[in-house]
């Protein structure tokens, strides 16, 4: 199971419309576990709730986490909660930063790419380029300037000099093809934003080297879940040897906590990496946002609440 932190609310600040950031500090002082540029924490809600934020101050600081959090009106609840009900005071259970997202710090430049609250992990990572002195050039991308989270802060330091603001009303969709279309040597890209623009970036670098682009997804425009045309398979349990039936209908990870096996999961869309499970032996239909190609190719671990099978038997590390 998941280790749970103790943290105190320190600090709410409002930075956009309907975005804030909270920053959470150990109860005793302590130093909190660390983590690196892309990582995000899972904060333990009420009512069995899981959300994942991720962190958006410097990896070297010790002492406190700062998550941007969005206020999702037609969201799953967990935002609306944060925003209506937690306050400075609080004490608050959240997870060790966990990341799917790393910062690769070989390369010679940097494109950052952030639409709206996308720019969250995105921040973590300009501060640390900017404290190893690497190039880079982020560009942020919102519909409008009240939209625009940590402006203030990009505006006011050396991080200005970096920044590219680009707003829907005054300068319409940023133009990623002109922007990126053209692969570069020695150049990595990390993107996170809203479906739209993941979509537009990922078109726009189709032809960039693999693994040079990189995405973090808070959400996912494709149905993850079970199709009309998905088989049933079978998963093998690797420690009991007990075999269990996967209809077209339920998820590998539905089907195991029917029967009592139980793995910690949060998003159930395949973009949190919660369920990440070890993979023995058979070929995974990855469909998950958290796996490199490469990574899917090499079919060593799966995502339990959405991936599925093209081979039959799974065998897990379970």
């Amino acid at each position: 199971m998941t280790q749970r932190i103790k943290v105190l609310i320190n600090a709410i600040k409002d930075q956009a419309l309907n975005i804030k950031t909270y920053e959470l500090i150990s109860p005793d002082g302590a130093s909190l576990p660390p983590f690196t540029p892309g990582a995000h924490i899972d904060f333990f809600l009420p009512n069995n709730l899981i959300r994942q934020y991720s962190l958006s101050n410097s990896a070297q600081e010790k002492n406190r986490y700062v998550v941007g959090i969005q206020k999702e009106e037609q969201g799953r609840g967990g935002s609306r909660l944060i925003h209506d009900q937690f306050k400075v005071g609080d004490e608050i259970e959240i997870s060790a930063p966990r990341n799917h997202f790393p910062l690769d710090e070989t390369a010679q430049r940097y494109k950052l790419i952030a639409g709206g609250i996308g720019i969250t992990p995105i921040m973590s990572m300009a501060r640390r380029l900017k404290t190893i002195g690497k190039p880079f050039q982020l560009y942020y991308a919102c519909r409008n300037e009240q939209r625009a989270a940590f402006i203030q802060e990009l505006r006011s330091t050396e991080l200005l000099k970096h920044v590219v603001f680009s707003y829907d009303d005054v300068h319409g969709p940023l133009n990623t093809l002109a922007l990126f279309g053209r692969p570069e040597p020695n150049v990595q890209i990390y993107c996170c934003g809203p479906s739209g623009l993941m979509d537009a970036v990922k078109s726009a670098t189709s032809s960039w080297p693999e693994g040079s682009v990189r995405f973090e997804h808070f959400s996912t425009s494709k149905d993850t879940g079970p199709q009309e045309d998905d088989d049933s398979f079978e998963v093998i349990i690797q420690s009991t040897g007990r075999v269990f039936q996967i209809p077209a209908d339920k998820s590998i990870l539905s089907v195991l906590e029917e029967n009592g096996i139980f793995i910690d999961h949060a998003c159930c869309e395949g973009i949190c990496g919660t369920c990440e499970t070890g993979l023995i032996d058979g070929e995974a239909d990855h469909r998950d946002m958290i796996l490199t190609e490469t990574e899917k190719q090499e079919n060593k671990q799966i995502m339990v609440c959405c991936s599925r099978a093209k081979t039959s038997p799974l065998t897990l590390d379970l």
